[in-house]
């Protein structure tokens, strides 16, 4: 009976001394583009949709966001550096959400990095 006992006190122990630490990905410096791409292949890029209302009104802006690449290939953490409207954000924001990347050779461990993205939101006359 003490011997079970002591088995099952030693595997919670054990259990709880192997629980992952997580990451601070905020502070994560910030990369240059060869360095995520060194890192991190585009796997799915959808294009950002045009805002309804700003295409009424003839209205062009950008969003830069900052965000970290994480170990899932996923744009997380995702901050708004500057923009001109906040709808152009909020779209700017879905569609990162969208994206995906898949690690290199050279990341063997999935590694997170911090990026950064400009969307621009143009429209052009012909005429």
């Amino acid at each position: 009976m003490k011997a079970t006992l002591l088995l099952g006190a030693l595997c919670v122990l054990t259990g709880c001394s192997h629980q992952t630490q997580s990451v601070h990905l905020t502070s994560l410096p910030l990369s240059n583009i060869t360095d995520v791409n060194a890192q991190w292949t585009p796997l799915t890029r959808v294009e950002s949709r045009y805002p309804k209302e700003a295409i009424l009104a003839e209205k062009m802006g950008c969003t830069s966001l900052e965000y970290v690449i994480n170990e899932a290939g996923q744009a997380e953490q995702i901050r708004v550096l500057a923009r001109s409207d906040e709808q152009f954000s909020e779209v700017a924001i879905e569609t990162l959400q969208q994206w995906q990347w898949q690690a290199t050779t050279a990341n063997p461990d999935h590694s997170p990095i911090k990026s950064q993205t400009r969307f621009e939101f143009c429209i052009e006359h012909n005429g």
